[in-house]
């Protein structure tokens, strides 16, 4: 499917002609939930709908953690439990493990 026309501002360093909305769910998701405004944020609830943005935004803040605190916490309250909530808040307020590696890396280095 085609990107909706409003997201092109959050999208403005993207050709949004090319991008494939099925391919590029993860980064549409965190990128409207991280800088959308609210219109943007309503088009976005409908174009994916709840179940698949947070499943994307679970994975990320329970894994990679890649979206911004501010939005982790303003989503938190919707998408996480009390628990998860409160352990990504310890996590962040750590003054070194925030900047600790958290993405797996599954290839060797030296291989193709």
């Amino acid at each position: 499917m085609k990107l909706p026309e409003e997201f092109k501002t959050v999208f403005w360093n993207y050709d949004t002609a090319l991008m494939d909305t099925d391919r590029m769910k993860k980064t549409i998701i965190l990128e409207v939930l991280a800088r959308g405004t609210l219109e943007q944020i309503k088009i976005l609830f409908r174009f994916y709908g709840l179940k698949t943005i947070e499943e994307i935004y679970r994975g990320d803040v329970l894994g990679a953690r890649t979206l911004p605190a501010p939005a982790v916490y303003l989503w938190g309250d919707i998408f996480l439990t009390d628990e998860e909530l409160e352990g990504y808040k310890q996590w962040h307020r750590h003054p070194v493990r925030k900047w600790e590696q958290r993405r797996d890396i599954t290839r060797q280095p030296g291989t193709h």
